[in-house]
């Protein structure tokens, strides 16, 4: 490609995290003509709940909905379901498009068919510094391994999971038990969107995008995800500190659908990791326990309390008795 300065990049995304780097990029002035997602939380629910969702977007948080599928339509950009329709139809949406650039963000796995067809290929945010926790889980492990660095690497996709070059990386040091949310939040709006309007930026003016190649072997396992009884069992609740157990907690979500089953009535109620408290305990370990200051999950040297904080939305949701 000559060193030369190209048009205004045709950018197609597609996410799995509604349009928390899409409108950014938009905002920035990046020529987004595509939005797709691989799963359009509004469009799957009935009227009444949608009707539900805008009014307490509107009035209850008081500022815009996250729903990527009415942002593109708001904003008139091109906008595809990906998990309703097949890779064929996919690849025949994108081609239409005409892309120059293709970015991913908590998007799955896609065959070279697909993130071949952009003239300057597709990059991908990965929510860690590549070579390490390559692989769809990476939160986890970082937390698991206490490891205090988190990091965001900008990459190119190949055939392979998480090996393409990389065009830019950034990292902070972790807070020990900062919510995995928060981190990412962090990642993608400090570090990563700066990295892609750079990408794009330094394409439009000079054809050409910086890379370096990646170290062909990890220094980590592969960052698998594990199922609820593969969670539990990794925790360990004697031998780990009580601060240890706290922290790993806060790197998903997935204590949710392990204790919270415990609790009766726990989805009628938004729950949180609130803070822990060192006290002696009785077995077992690793079940929800109930004292004076609520319930919490049980370790040998004390307890993490959960905090229980009233929904509207689920108010709303169990009075009319609509499935979400």
């Amino acid at each position: 490609m000559p060193l030369e300065q190209v048009d205004k990049l045709r950018v197609v995304i597609l996410t799995g995290s509604g349009k928390m780097i899409v409108a950014p990029l938009v905002q920035s002035g990046i020529n987004v003509v595509g939005a797709s997602e691989v799963s359009d939380e509004f469009s799957n629910m009935g009227r009444v709940k949608q009707f539900l969702e805008k009014i307490y977007w509107k009035l209850v948080k008081r500022k815009p909905s996250p729903y990527l599928s009415l942002y593109a339509e708001h904003s008139g950009i091109a906008y595809c379901e990906k998990s309703k329709i097949t890779n064929t139809e996919y690849v025949q949406w994108l081609q239409g498009l005409s892309p120059d650039l293709l970015v991913l963000h908590q998007a799955p796995i896609l065959p070279t068919e697909i993130f071949s067809i952009p003239r300057f290929g597709t990059l991908n945010i990965h929510p860690s510094l590549l070579p390490k926790y390559r692989g769809s889980n990476p939160y986890f492990w970082l937390y698991y391994n206490l490891d205090m660095t988190a990091g965001v690497t900008l990459h190119y996709i190949n055939e392979k999971v998480d090996t393409g070059h990389i065009v830019g990386q950034g990292s902070f040091t972790l807070k020990i038990g900062a919510p995995a949310s928060e981190v990412g939040a962090v990642l993608v709006n400090e570090y990563a969107l700066p990295m892609v309007i750079a990408a794009v930026q330094q394409l439009e003016s000079t054809g050409k995008l910086d890379s370096t190649e990646q170290q062909a072997e990890s220094p980590t396992p592969y960052a698998r995800r594990v199922t609820n009884k593969e969670y539990l069992a990794l925790l360990d609740f004697e031998q780990w500190t009580l601060e240890h157990l706290w922290h790993v907690l806060h790197s998903n979500e997935q204590w949710r659908d392990v204790f919270l089953p415990e609790i009766a009535s726990s989805n009628r109620y938004n729950w949180a990791l609130d803070s822990f408290k060192e006290k002696k305990m009785d077995e077992p370990y690793g079940v929800i326990g109930h004292d004076a200051c609520g319930f919490h999950i049980k370790h040998r040297l004390g307890a993490i309390y959960l905090r229980k904080n009233v929904s509207v939305k689920k108010f709303i949701k169990n009075v009319l008795n609509i499935a979400r």
